[in-house]
């Protein structure tokens, strides 16, 4: 991805006061300018400028067993305080259990300072062994559902999802491209409409122009004793390079109940 996203970009509402341009009739020797404000149009410029929206998008491989299984898309937009992205997970013609694994997942919400915070979500997953529709709203940071087709296998409190985010943001937090070093203080909750899961990542190794942000995937709630008795957390890490100045998410590995996986950025 050749443009990050940052949120550096999404001028201040008073960036017009800050303008070095005084108030006075725009040259004559410019027809279709000729009696109007310079300072009105340059700042207008400048305005439109910084309210473009900002977008980024990745493809990453996901491979397992060895071989590659499937591939994952994400994208995201920011644009006046807002974001909104998708993602999609599809396998790429292996046969056999794999193949009915896929995911697609969408989310909106506002840019509050340096956090995403997700209003609306819309996720369709398939892990093999459950298949889960949902659609999200935030109130008061606790996710609640709007739809689906499936409840939690065991019920999970208010107290418990306060805070949670959903998978697409999630994923835009740990994936985007950073201006700076990743600290690898990462520690968010996730909740699809049935399981609550959290994302843990605090050791952090350095290697030249390389970071990787390690820790581990823990299943939180709505998920079945047989559930956790399979799988209640998994190690998981996620490595950075510095590319032209800036911090690129490169690669990720962790543990599915399928076994080991890991993601490889394309772009």
């Amino acid at each position: 991805m050749a443009v990050p996203v940052s949120l550096a970009l999404n001028a201040p509402p008073f960036w017009g006061d800050y303008m070095p341009c005084r108030t006075r009739a725009c040259p004559a020797s410019i027809p279709f300018l000729r009696g109007k404000s310079c300072r009105a149009l340059l700042c207008a410029a400048v305005a439109t400028v910084f309210a473009a929206p900002v977008s980024a998008e990745q493809l990453w491989s996901v491979h397992a067993f060895g071989l590659k299984v499937g591939e994952l898309r994400v994208a995201m937009t920011e644009s006046g305080g807002t974001f909104s992205g998708v993602g999609k997970f599809q396998t790429t013609g292996l046969v056999g259990v794999v193949a009915s694994i896929h995911f697609d997942a969408a989310s909106k919400g506002r840019l509050v300072g340096q956090s995403y915070v997700p209003a609306t979500y819309d996720g369709h997953i398939n892990t093999g062994k459950r298949v889960s529709e949902t659609s999200l709203a935030f109130k008061n940071g606790i996710p609640y559902e709007i739809s689906g087709k499936q409840d939690p296998a065991v019920p999970i409190l208010d107290a418990m999802l306060k805070g949670a985010i959903d998978p697409m943001t999630l994923m835009w937090l740990t994936l985007r491209d950073q201006p700076d070093a990743p600290e690898c203080s990462q520690d968010e909750k996730q909740f699809d409409g049935t399981r609550l899961a959290r994302l843990h990542l605090t050791r952090k190794t350095t290697d030249g122009d390389t970071i990787t942000c390690s820790g581990s995937y823990d299943r939180l709630g709505g998920y079945s004793a047989e559930e956790l008795a399979e799988m209640s957390t998994s190690p998981a890490s996620v490595t950075y390079q510095l590319q032209d100045g800036i911090w690129r998410s490169v690669g990720v590995k962790l543990r599915s109940r399928h076994g080991p996986a890991t993601l490889v950025r394309r772009n």
